[in-house]
């Protein structure tokens, strides 16, 4: 970490007072219009209509068309409307603004109830993508403009999706074919108020078909500058187990090279390059099978700078190696001199990556009540990531390249064979089964493993029981080829109570099988500390045996409360989440000889509330307001988790003074949360995030939309221990829809 963290914060409110007012506002509405409740009248068929919304269905919940009122799991849908709305370049700009997530500042993590993002299961187009085991940077590689829609399921799905639904899952839907013809162009630039963190994106997409032949086209470009704040690095080198500048270092090419501290900068937004292009071919064949095609393809170049933790020299010292003679075999002690390693160095991290994904599907409907779905999935992956040293001279290098670190050329491959059937054998009931198999292959020069294959069956029964009840529940059995086997069961039911309040319940488990990382990884990472899997033997740095992983495993149980009509809608969750054999990184080990490793850490406790409501004050002005709170325990150590708020809060004004414009004020709060530092375990400040939005859509030019937007308009700053923010952030863009 930086040498200087600079914790700062200026106001922060939040709308739980007015949450608090809508949702008991809410809930006496429920009230009042209750039928059942004593003393109360049956409500006559114009009372009923004035609150009958029409259905909204989703398919992530039960790989069904569901109403998404009688889906017992916790489905979150980000309409096509919401995600135009949201003015976003990528998907971490869809999800900064959605209730009840948090996105870090560094948009490297998203959180589903304290679950992070390894925690979740991200898909596209209902298919597993194919990349980092972390997730890492795909709320960043996905453009905004290729979205229709986003359906989240809040919480374990492992009954549906297997391995990594620990904690939820992140369903991105592509735009898809329509019927008619229609082109849709995207242009978007921004910029901070100093001029910095420059964003561009250009995005188009044409779309079209009838009744027997659809197509769906899209590309986007997005190029960003770096958002960068100056950090002192404050260097170190060991002597005697303890670090001291280099000016006191016995060694005389030390003192000669390297100066006691740098002033550099450091990347709180890192440089990128993406580019996408892809499209869906659909042709119904006849009135009982239908084909399809997908295409997806992602190219990526990223730069950021950082402060190193430790940084290899190419100075040396005599005595007892602690490294292995670069042209000998992994895990070989040397008699050699050893490579003097350098504490808070200013480093460069580069990635290039490629990823393409082709699925070809069929559907078959032999009769009315039997369907039949069948999807081959093929992933394609290429990660090619380098660290070098900023100041390689002062570390000994001839050369920039000379200074490489952390080489990182990965390549995976996924084959996957899915097969769906749906059997509907009276009103009102639907049996869903399916089988998988997944084949992974990899080559990693930051680790060995052999090819993995997966296997599932799943089935799950839903059931209309009455008009007012429905059940839906099922299990799954996976079996992995490293990993073992593991059942996951899961059962809910939605109950109308009355038109403006529904019951809903839930019990979900899930499960996460150790990833190859996890298992096998033997290399430097970016910080400069060798990671070794958990079966990774290495006696240079004192790990001399193996250790086996669990699969990590999380049960949630749920209870919500919820209602909908045209002016107002509620929904109150509580819900407590436990995961048992959480797999973390640790560290083992002493001084230089210290290494990272994973390990089964124990169990860990969440529990909290979701709050979200709407009301359309008048015809022009709307509010939508969300809270969550809950509290993490580590029972191991009776900690809280790190890097995770424990209170997030949204609050968004719509208005639309003429038909032609949309305004929108998003206020967002974060609460505190604590992180690891070089200094041990601090707590960054909440912080209050303002944006306001605007839209022009000039009925005289049908299809044209002007927006523009300014994000934290206040300047709330950020503590640089958990990311950091680049300010206000201006941008203009243009819409046109053909």
């Amino acid at each position: 970490m930086p040498a200087s963290i600079r914790p700062l914060h200026h106001h922060c409110w939040t709308p739980l007072i007015t949450l608090l007012v809508m949702t008991s506002a809410c809930i006496s509405a429920a009230r009042a219009d209750d039928p059942y409740a004593e003393g109360s009248v049956e409500l006559d068929s114009d009372v009923s209509a004035e609150i009958e919304l029409p259905p909204v269905y989703v398919t992530t919940a039960t790989r069904t068309r569901e109403d998404i009122t009688t889906a017992p799991a916790p489905i979150q849908l980000i309409d096509e409307a919401e995600v135009e709305a949201a003015q976003a370049t990528t998907l971490r700009g869809i999800l900064d603004l959605a209730p009840n997530l948090y996105v870090s500042p560094n948009g490297r993590t998203l959180q589903i109830r304290g679950l992070g993002q390894s925690d979740t299961l991200y898909l596209l187009d209902g298919r597993r993508i194919t990349g980092e085991f972390s997730n890492s940077f795909e709320l960043e590689r996905l453009s905004a403009a290729m979205i229709e829609r986003i359906e989240i399921i809040r919480g374990p799905a492992s009954v549906l999706y297997g391995s990594d639904a620990l904690g939820g899952v992140v369903n991105i839907i592509t735009k898809q074919p329509v019927e008619g013809f229609e082109v849709e162009l995207d242009v978007q630039y921004g910029a901070n108020d100093h001029g910095e963190a420059q964003q561009t994106m250009v995005a188009g997409s044409l779309r079209g078909g009838d009744q027997t032949f659809g197509y769906s086209l899209y590309a986007n470009h997005i190029q960003r500058q770096p958002y960068r704040e100056q950090e002192t690095a404050v260097v170190g080198v060991p002597k005697a187990g303890v670090l001291m500048p280099p000016s006191k270092s016995p060694n005389p090419e030390i003192r000669r090279s390297l100066p006691d501290s740098y002033q550099t900068s450091v990347d709180y937004r890192d440089q990128a390059r993406v580019d996408t292009l892809g499209g869906r071919l659909d042709w119904q064949v006849n009135d009982q099978i239908a084909l399809g095609l997908d295409v997806n393809y992602v190219q990526e170049a990223r730069e950021n700078a950082f402060i190193s933790t430790r940084y290899r020299s190419n100075f040396r010292q005599q005595g007892q190696g602690s490294g292995s003679n670069p042209g000998s075999g992994k895990g070989q002690v040397q008699q050699q001199s050893s490579p003097i390693m350098v504490a808070n160095v200013p480093a460069r991290q580069e990635n290039d990556n490629h990823r393409i994904d082709v699925a070809g599907t069929l559907d078959w409907s032999p009769t009315e009540q039997l369907e039949f779905s069948y999807q081959l999935h093929y992933g394609h992956y290429d990660k090619d990531r380098e660290i070098f040293a900023i100041p390689y001279a002062d570390l000994g290098y001839a050369t920039r390249a000379d200074s490489a670190s952390s080489i990182n050329k990965t390549t995976m491959t996924q084959w996957v064979n899915d097969l769906l059937a749906v059997w509907r054998p009276t009103h009102g009931q639907t049996l869903t089964a399916g089988l998988e198999h997944r084949d992974n292959a990899v080559e990693s020069s930051a680790y060995d493993a052999d090819n993995r294959r997966f296997s599932s069956a799943f089935l799950q029964h839903q059931w209309q029981v009455s008009p007012r009840l429905n059940l839906v529940y099922g299990g799954r059995y996976d079996d992995d080829s490293v990993g073992g086997s593991n059942l996951s069961v899961q059962a809910g039911g939605v109950y109308q109570i009355a038109p403006l309040a529904r019951l809903r319940a839930n019990y979900a488990q899930g499960f996460k099988a150790p990833d190859d990382r996890e298992l096998y990884v033997d290399q430097v990472n970016p910080q400069g500390f060798p990671m070794l899997g958990a079966l990774v033997i290495a006696p240079e740095f004192g790990k001399t045996s193996a250790q086996d992983l669990n699969p990590e495993k999380s049960e949630t149980i749920e209870l919500a409360l919820a209602g909908d009509s045209p002016t107002l809608g509620y929904q109150v969750t509580l819900f407590h989440t436990r995961v048992e054999d959480r797999i973390q990184m640790v560290r083992e080990g002493q001084g230089l000889q210290s290494y990272n490793s994973f390990r089964n850490v124990g169990e860990t406790h969440i529990q909290g509330v979701e709050a979200e409501g709407s009301l359309q004050l008048t015809e022009n002005l709307g509010v939508r307001a969300s809270a969550t709170h809950f509290s993490t325990e580590n029972k191991d150590s009776d900690d809280p988790l790190l890097l995770t708020p424990e209170t997030l809060a949204n609050l968004t004004l719509d208005f639309s003074p003429t038909p032609d414009w949309l305004l929108q004020l998003i206020t967002t709060y974060t609460g505190e949360q604590h992180y690891a530092s070089t200094e041990g375990i601090e707590t960054a400040n909440g912080f209050t995030l303002v944006n306001l939005k605007a839209s022009y859509q000039p009925q005289a030019m049908a299809g044209l939309e002007l927006y523009a937007g300014i994000d934290n308009l206040l300047d709330e700053a950020v503590d640089t221990g958990i990311g950091s923010n680049p300010g206000p952030f201006g941008y203009l863009g243009v819409r046109y829809r053909y």
